[in-house]
């Protein structure tokens, strides 16, 4: 629980021994070969290792200043703040052996992921069995692999990562107080809901009966809130839940701010993950067995909220160590739209995100969305996510890479036009931006099912392309080797539209959103953007951003960004949205993460009897010889354009056959 952990924290706060360096010491707490010694390529046999870090920063260096009331953090007999983060690693046995490169996944709510997505597999939190590794190509590759916990409140689950955030208080160690919102929408009635998100840890009430707790319903996002009387809900003893008598609706959205004390320190997240890789890139970890030298470069990679909190490390400026170095040298931010993140401000809570009907109003789709700096002309702000405290010298190079659900679910066309969508944003030399034409956020397992979608979800596999972006982004930080071109919708040649320009075909059964995920100018108080202090809960609302969709072609398919061969030579139409099917949400709103599988009639008769406009797999194609035939033509012109790895194609041919079994066996379940 909350009071557990920050009695450790304030505990280790306590140490007073002499520091002189960012990261004080490593502990290792437990070491194993990986599949028994097994050799992988160059880089020879793997190890992992598990345990934790600890830091200490300097309050008073600029590189720290960043940091959301690092002056308020308490400080040990040398004037440094102290906390803790875990890591774990897997490394080459002899670190001489491997690529260089330490490719560092941002823990998504504390768990690991790199290695099933690049890997293909299922992953594992501690991955052991051959399975787990999948076809181990980011072993095959050399890369050292490190996660290093960032966020303070993950789950209470074994094997995820954390930070040990210390507690900020006021001069003479008195309570700091704030306001906390909660939201939830039950899909079926309940009677009680915790605080905080997805069994995340929650930020307790302090004074259940105090007047400025409040619990509102409204039907809609943007409806008007309607205040529930005091007197029908309570706050659990817990401090970190919340009960009604009567019951939660389904489908309502529920909003409960409330009074809590004692913030951590959550900026210290981003700062542990910078000097952890300052140390691996600058310094020596005998803990670990690597020598100075042996790590030269860095990349770092994240998915979803890992991919904003990527976008939030770079807004700030943390990619410079406190020697002003630079950190990363290549960033992967992946499925994060246009977002940022509840990661450096007062209360934040950062597993909080934004979707069209889950997590409204928290600090995650706000200007600036861009990298060059823009002016919005509503409110006049100038800024830039890349412009607002980055030194130039300083910048990595960045991939933004995209699902076809980030458009409508994560305003993902605003970080690449101007604020008003009438044009495209210049992008800079060191950012290269992809669309993975027709996928979903994250790759829906095959064969598909329905789950809150109305729609099958959608299998599209994209991560045969990220394989090979991979090996282009530590190619262009390792020798200067350009990277394949962006491929993205742009409003210059008409493949970025408004929804209402999509143009979808008339498919049987198949509703189209009518409106994307919004992203608004939101007021969170004045004193936000200067200090990270939230005062409005929830914030003001001002006018939503403009929001546009990748154009699609008469088989409602994407035509622009990196076309997978399942999508250029294509069964289906897959699209990043879902609507929610009617037990999870609401049947016109866009459901969470989801993409849709609409298969094709498999035979002319099919289309004719269901008047579906688009043509049949019969009518498309000879044969399944055929068939794959043109997929693998569509994979080897990737190849050629840098998109795809050449040895990759066998096993792409072989998932392209299964797609086609599955479709046209009637054993599928497809009408």
């Amino acid at each position: 629980m909350i009071r557990s952990i920050v009695r450790s924290i304030l505990l280790l706060s306590l140490s007073s021994a002499p520091l002189h360096a960012e990261v004080v010491r490593i502990e290792v707490k437990s070491r194993a070969d990986i599949l028994g010694g097994k050799s992988f390529g160059s880089a020879g046999a793997y190890e992992k290792l598990s345990g934790r870090i600890y830091f200490a920063v300097d309050p008073h260096n600029s590189a720290n200043q960043i940091i959301t009331d690092i002056d308020k953090a308490p400080k040990n007999a040398a004037g440094k703040v102290e906390f803790s983060s875990d890591f774990y690693m897997i490394k080459p046995k002899d670190p001489g052996r491997g690529n260089g490169t330490v490719l560092y996944e941002v823990s998504n709510r504390g768990g690991k992921g790199m290695i099933g997505f690049f890997n293909l597999s299922s992953g594992s939190l501690d991955p052991a069995k051959a399975a787990d590794f999948g076809d181990s190509f980011l072993l095959e590759q050399g890369f050292t692999l490190l996660w290093a916990g960032w966020q303070f409140d993950p789950p209470e689950r074994e094997g995820l990562v954390r930070v040990y955030a210390p507690i900020a208080r006021e001069a003479g160690g008195r309570a700091i107080t704030g306001l906390v919102r909660s939201d939830f929408v039950p899909t079926e009635k309940i009677y009680e809901a915790p605080l905080a998100d997805r069994n995340h840890i929650a930020y307790a009430v302090t004074n259940p009966h105090d007047p400025a707790n409040v619990l509102t319903v409204r039907d809609s996002v943007e409806g008007p809130r309607r205040l529930v009387p005091r007197d029908q809900w309570q706050f659990n003893t817990d401090g970190a839940s919340i009960r009604m008598v009567a019951g939660f609706e389904p489908k309502k959205i529920y909003e409960v701010v409330y009074k809590s004390q004692d913030p951590p320190v959550v900026g210290v997240g981003p700062a542990a993950v910078r000097d952890t890789i300052a140390k691996l890139k600058y310094g020596s970890a005998g803990e670990l067995s690597i020598a100075q030298g042996a790590i030269k470069r860095a990349i770092a990679f994240g998915i979803s909220q890992s991919g904003r909190f990527l976008r939030t490390y770079l807004f700030y400026g943390f990619n410079e160590d406190e020697s002003h170095r630079k950190v990363f040298d290549g960033v992967m931010a992946h499925v994060a739209g246009s977002g940022r993140g509840s990661f450096n401000h007062r209360f934040a809570q950062p597993s909080r995100d934004g979707h069209p009907y889950l997590n409204f109003f928290y600090p995650t789709d706000i200007f600036p969305f861009t990298d060059i700096a823009q002016v919005d002309p509503e409110t006049g702000v100038r800024e830039g996510l890349l412009t607002h405290a980055a030194k130039p010298q300083l910048l990595p190079r960045v991939f933004y890479t995209n699902s076809s659900y980030e458009y409508w679910g994560r305003a993902a066309s605003l970080f690449h036009t101007r604020v008003d969508g009438l044009e495209d944003a210049p992008l800079m030399p060191e950012v290269r931006v992809y669309l993975l034409a027709g996928g979903q956020h994250g790759v829906a397992g095959f064969p598909p099912s329905r789950t809150i979608g109305q729609q099958m979800n959608n299998p599209l596999d994209y991560r045969w392309a990220m394989r090979k972006l991979l090996v282009s982004m530590n190619r262009w930080v390792t020798d200067g080797v350009e990277p394949p071109p962006s491929a993205y919708p742009r409003v210059d040649n008409g493949t970025l539209v408004s929804p209402d320009r999509l143009r979808f075909p008339r498919i049987p059964d198949v509703r189209v959103p009518a409106v994307p995920h919004k992203a608004y100018r939101a007021d969170y108080g004045p004193d936000f953007l200067a200090t990270g202090i939230v005062t409005e809960e929830p914030p003001k609302l001002g006018s939503a951003f403009p929001i546009l969709v990748p154009l699609v072609d008469a088989d409602g398919n994407e035509i622009s960004g990196i076309r997978m061969p399942e999508l250029a030579v294509p069964l289906a139409t897959y699209t990043g949205w879902n609507l929610f099917n009617g037990r999870a949400g609401p049947r016109d709103v866009v459901s969470s993460m989801q993409g849709s599988f609409i298969p094709f009639p498999r035979t002319r008769a099919e289309r004719e009897r269901t008047n579906d406009p688009r043509l049949s797999v019969e009518e498309r194609y000879q044969s399944r010889e055929q068939y794959l035939s043109l997929v693998s033509k569509a994979a080897h012109e990737l190849v050629e354009k840098e998109y795809l790895i050449r040895a990759d194609l066998p096993r792409m041919l072989e998932q392209a056959g299964a797609r086609w079994d599955y479709v046209m066996s009637r054993a599928s379940g497809i009408p």
